[in-house]
C-alpha cells in the first residue's frame, strides 16, 4: 500500500508544481494610505474604497475617461431608450461571478432591488438614494434583457447605470452570507481580481479572477497594503516590496523621479478640494464669516508652494468634463483679505474661536495646506483652533464643528454627477448630523437632474452654483485635487484621471 500511497502524493504534487509552473503572472503590490473595511460597491463613498472595488465588480455600462469619459459597454453590450422613463439593455454574454457562477439577468434585477438597495429598511437605501433614487424598478424580459424604469423621465440615467453603486453583485452570495456585514467583507463580482482576504487597517489581497470577460488579468495576485506615511509608502517603493504606491505629496516626486528603475505617475483628477463649512455652528451661521473665509484664502500661493504648480484653480465647483453644462465666463474663486475683513467688522464678529478639524494626511498636503489657511485666516483676523482627529467619526462629530477637510469627485461628467450629489438631499453633508441645507438650491436640483430641457438645466446650474459660492456657501474651493504615485519602471499602468485604479488587462502589464 506505501507505493501507491507514494506514487499519488507524487502525482499530486507534480500537479501542484505544474500549475505553479503555468501561472508565471507576477504579483502586485500597492502601498496605499488605507484600505476600506467593508467592500460591498454601493457601501463606501471614498477614493480608499473606489481603488479596491472597482476592480472587483463591473457596471453594465462603462465610462471611459481616456475620451472624454464616453459611455461604453460593459456587462451589458447594448442599449436604448424605450420611452422617456424607460432603458432596455443587453447583458453581455457568458459572464461569471469570482464563484464560477453565470451572471443572469436576476442578479440585475436583486442588485438594485428591495432586500439590497431599493426597500425602506434595504442596507444600502441611504447610501444610493442620491444617484439611484430615481429608479422605481428593474425588471427582467428575458434572461438576456433587463429594463430599468424611472419615477419620472431621467436624462441621465445611462450616467448612473455606469456608477459605482451601479456595479452588479451575485444575489446567490449575497442571500448565502449570514449578515450584511459578512457579506460586505467577502463580497462577490464579476470584476478582473476577486477578494480572497483582509485585515483592517492593514491589507487587501485579490487574486485573479481568470474567468473574466475582459480578459485574463496580467497579474497573478494584487496586495493593497496599508502605510499610512508617506515615508513608509517611498521606503517601501525603494527597497521593491512594492510595484506602486499611491497619494504621494508634489515634493517627493522629486526623490521617485530620480532613483534608477522608478518613475512618478498620476496628476490632476476630476475632483475639487475643498474646505465646508459647519451652518450649525454659532459663528458660520453667518454667511458673512463663510464668505470671508474663502476671500482670505490665496489659492495661487497654495498651489505655488505646496503642489508645485501641478493643479490648477477651477472656474468654481465645475469641470469642463460637464460639457454644455460647464460654465466658462465664471471667474476664479477671488483672493481679497480686505473684503474679507469688512465681512467679518459687519459681521460683528470679535475672535470667537472657530474649529478646524483635520486627518493626519488623508489628503496629499492636508496637514501643510491647514496650517497655510491658518495663517491667512489670522492675517484677517480669524481665530481657527486646528485640531489633529484620528479618524473621520472624529471629525465629523457634531459638538464644536465648524471647519473640515474634503474632496468633490465627480462620478460621471455632469453637475448631477457632482455637486448636486455632494451636495443635495440625502448627500454627506445633510446625513447623520446634517452640516448644510437650502431649499432653493433642492428645488433648482430637481430641475438639474429630472428636466429633459438642456436649457433649463443650464439655468438651473448656473444658479445652483452662485448659491454655493455666494448666497450661502457650504464650502469653499481650495484648488483642482490630484493624486500622483511611484512606481517601478518595468511596470506598464497608467494612472487615469480619477481617483480608482484600473488594473484591468488592457491597462497593466509587466516587462
Amino acid at each position: 500500500m506505501v507505493r501507491p500511497v507514494a506514487a499519488l502524493l507524487a502525482a499530486l504534487l507534480a500537479v501542484a508544481a505544474a500549475a505553479a509552473a503555468a501561472d508565471d503572472r507576477p504579483a502586485l503590490r500597492i502601498g496605499v494610505q488605507r484600505n476600506p473595511p467593508l467592500f460591498d460597491p454601493a457601501h463606501s463613498v471614498s477614493n480608499v474604497a473606489w481603488r479596491v472595488n472597482h476592480n472587483l465588480f463591473d457596471t453594465l455600462i462603462g465610462l471611459d475617461p481616456t475620451d472624454g469619459f464616453k459611455l461604453v459597454p460593459a456587462l451589458a453590450t447594448a442599449w436604448h431608450r424605450v420611452n422617456e422613463r424607460t432603458l432596455e439593455l443587453t447583458l453581455r454574454p457568458g459572464v461569471r461571478f469570482h464563484d464560477g457562477t453565470a451572471l443572469t439577468a436576476a442578479d440585475v434585477v436583486f442588485t438594485f432591488g428591495p432586500e439590497r438597495m431599493s426597500g425602506e429598511t434595504a442596507p444600502l437605501r441611504a447610501q444610493t438614494r442620491p444617484l439611484l433614487g430615481g429608479i422605481e424598478r428593474v425588471e427582467a424580459v428575458d434572461e438576456s434583457t433587463i429594463r430599468v424604469v424611472t419615477r419620472r423621465p431621467d436624462p441621465l440615467i445611462e450616467q448612473r447605470l455606469a456608477t459605482f453603486p451601479a456595479q452588479i453583485v451575485s444575489a446567490a452570495a449575497y442571500r448565502a452570507a449570514p449578515d450584511f456585514q459578512a457579506w460586505a467583507r467577502r463580497p462577490v463580482g464579476t470584476g478582473p481580481y476577486r477578494l480572497v482576504d483582509s485585515r483592517d487597517n492593514d491589507f487587501v489581497q485579490l487574486a485573479a479572477h481568470d474567468a473574466y470577460w475582459g480578459g485574463r488579468p496580467t497579474a497573478s495576485t494584487v496586495r493593497f497594503e496599508a502605510a499610512p506615511e508617506v515615508a513608509a509608502r517611498l521606503a517601501g517603493l525603494e527597497t521593491g516590496r512594492y510595484g506602486i504606491v499611491t497619494d504621494l505629496p508634489p515634493d517627493q516626486l522629486a526623490r521617485v523621479a530620480g532613483r534608477p528603475g522608478l518613475e512618478v505617475a498620476g496628476g490632476p483628477i476630476t475632483n475639487t478640494r475643498v474646505i465646508v463649512f459647519d451652518q450649525n455652528n454659532p459663528v458660520l451661521r453667518d454667511v458673512r464669516v463663510r464668505r470671508a473665509l474663502s476671500l482670505a484664502i490665496d489659492r495661487r500661493l497654495l498651489v505655488e508652494t505646496l503642489w508645485d504648480g501641478r493643479v490648477g484653480i477651477p472656474r468654481g465647483n465645475q469641470f469642463p468634463a460637464f460639457g454644455p453644462l460647464y460654465l466658462a465666463d465664471r471667474p476664479e474663486p477671488a483672493y481679497d483679505p480686505a473684503r474679507a475683513r469688512t465681512l467679518l467688522r459687519e459681521a460683528g464678529y470679535r475672535g470667537q474661536p472657530i474649529e478646524y478639524r483635520i486627518n493626519n494626511n488623508y489628503y496629499a498636503t492636508e496637514i501643510a495646506t491647514a496650517e497655510a489657511l491658518a495663517e491667512m485666516w489670522k492675517a484677517v483676523g480669524l481665530n481657527i483652533v486646528l485640531l489633529l482627529k484620528e479618524n473621520w467619526t472624529q471629525i465629523l462629530e457634531p459638538a464644536g464643528r465648524g471647519i473640515r477637510n474634503w474632496s468633490n469627485a465627480m462620478i460621471y461628467p455632469d453637475p448631477a454627477g457632482h455637486v448636486w450629489r455632494l451636495y443635495g438631499p440625502g448627500s454627506p453633508v445633510r446625513r447623520g448630523a446634517p452640516e448644510w441645507a437650502n431649499d432653493e438650491f433642492d428645488r433648482l436640483g430637481t430641475v438639474l437632474e429630472g428636466s429633459l430641457d438642456p436649457a433649463a438645466r443650464l439655468a438651473a446650474w448656473s444658479r445652483m452654483l452662485t448659491i454655493l459660492e455666494e448666497d450661502d456657501p457650504p464650502a469653499a474651493v481650495l484648488h483642482q485635487f490630484a493624486i500622483f504615485y511611484g512606481k517601478r519602471r518595468d511596470i506598464t499602468w497608467q494612472a487615469l484621471p480619477v481617483e480608482l485604479m484600473e488594473l484591468r488587462p488592457a491597462n497593466l502589464s509587466f516587462r
